[in-house]
């Protein structure tokens, strides 16, 4: 059986900061959906932990999520793909905002 492969340092600092936006969707306290990339198929099988959206519990393993309602899923809150771009853009936004009120000026 493989092992599970160790995020990194950064890895780990990014899901955190994806984690910290909340459900995309209702903004709630979130898990990360994992996106897979076209051929990724199987179990176990995980893409990369920067291809990761921020999705509550109900939004993504729920009766209606992106788990067991796929299409109409996507059909109202947009593809895996466009999630993930919103998703980055928050990141983004964030680590500027962060930057702004951590400057220390210049010496």
């Amino acid at each position: 059986m493989a092992r599970k492969k160790v995020a990194t340092k950064a890895e780990r600092e990014h899901l955190s900061k994806v984690a910290s936006l909340g459900c995309l969707v209702c903004q709630m306290p979130c898990q990360l959906h994992h996106i897979r990339p076209v051929g990724l198929v199987g179990v176990g099988l995980r893409s990369s932990n920067y291809h990761v959206v921020p999705l509550c519990r109900e939004h993504h393993t729920g009766k209606f999520s992106i788990h067991n309602s796929k299409k109409e899923f996507e059909a109202m809150y947009g593809t895996e793909k466009q999630m993930l771009h919103r998703t980055l853009k928050e990141v983004e936004n964030l680590e500027k905002a962060n930057n702004f009120f951590n400057y220390k000026g210049e010496k």
